[in-house]
């Protein structure tokens, strides 16, 4: 059986060293790195089962080094990421766990918490990544133009779809092993999500998040019929700035549209002006007026609003290719 494979990305030598002998011994393989710029070269060629790091390093730090794997690397999403710190004060403790982090150590390193840690956060994506049933049917929650959270019973994360992690990356919210926000935000959602795992939640709750979040949180409990593997509750994300790319092949089946006809009302519901959808398609203003004389007709709408509205009420964002 293969050793689980560690990154520790510590500037200090002999603080490396000391993790990397501690983990060599406790039966990890490790590979160490001096600096952000180090581990991603690292990347590009290994995938490790956790990384650990330092967050005040030259150059990037930990923070950035953390943040430009969640932007860049999505394939490491599932990767526990802890960090390694001489701050302990509960708020930065706090703000470590909001920017992303599964765990948070202290220095100096109490070396039998730093095993444990290891080995929990090691066992936990095991139990996940071994969960019976077919888990193929999740991927139809990906294609939905809203933010989809699937909750276990301890308010763990089952599955997000990439629009409610494109929304929680927007909005500032934590979206990994758990979902979390900061401040009072953070403790109306805590709320929530304990309501909905608990047996006495009967219907759905609704809740807005406004401390520079601006997003809208809707949760609802399960039936048991219906539950996914380990999922009991669902949080539907909506609200933040910017529409997710609109289907517009499902758009013209339901309204027999053209290709051309579909693409002109998708360009025009996510905020296009008539000039710059001419601009995008490379055709001339009066083909665009042609166009929408055609779509009103065969939807049936009268304004360019109300096409608008029509055409996001269709749920589905178009696949990544």
């Amino acid at each position: 059986m293969t050793a689980p494979l560690i990154l520790c990305v510590e500037d200090e030598p002999s603080l490396r060293d000391d993790i990397a002998f501690e983990l060599h011994e406790a039966g990890y393989a490790v590979t160490a790195a001096a600096d952000a710029r180090e581990a991603l070269a690292f990347l590009e060629s290994r995938r490790p089962d956790l990384i650990l790091c330092d967050i005040l390093m030259p150059g990037m730090d930990g923070r950035d080094f953390m943040s430009h794997l969640r932007r860049t690397r999505p394939d490491l999403d599932d990767v526990p990421f802890v960090f390694l710190t001489a701050l302990s004060s509960r708020q930065q403790v706090i703000d470590g766990r909001i920017a992303g982090a599964d765990d948070y150590l202290t220095k100096p390193i109490d070396y039998d918490l730093l095993r444990a840690t290891v080995e929990s956060r090691l066992n936990r994506m095991q139990r996940l990544r071994a969960m019976p049933g077919d888990r193929s049917g999740l991927t139809a929650l990906d294609r939905l133009a809203i933010g989809v959270v699937l909750l276990d019973a301890n308010g763990g994360v089952v599955h997000a779809n990439p629009l409610a992690r494109r929304l929680a990356e927007q909005t500032g919210i934590t979206l990994r092993e758990r979902i979390a926000a900061g401040g009072e935000d953070g403790r109306k959602l805590s709320a929530l999500i304990a309501g909905l795992i608990s047996d006495s939640a009967t219907a759905p709750a609704g809740l807005r998040l406004d401390d520079g979040c601006h997003l809208m949180v809707v949760g609802m409990s399960l039936p048991a019929h219906a539950h996914h593997d380990e999922a009991v509750a669902m949080l539907i994300l909506s609200g933040a700035d910017g529409q997710p790319s609109l289907d517009n092949t499902t758009l013209g089946q339901l309204f027999n549209l053209t290709p051309m006809e579909a693409q002109v009302a998708c360009l025009l519901a996510e905020g296009l002006r008539r000039s710059q959808i001419a601009d995008r398609l490379a055709i001339s203003g009066t083909t665009v007026a042609f166009h929408l004389r055609n779509i009103f007709a065969k939807t049936g709408v009268q304004r360019q609003a109300e096409l608008v509205a029509l055409v996001l009420s269709v749920p589905l964002m178009r696949p990544v290719i």
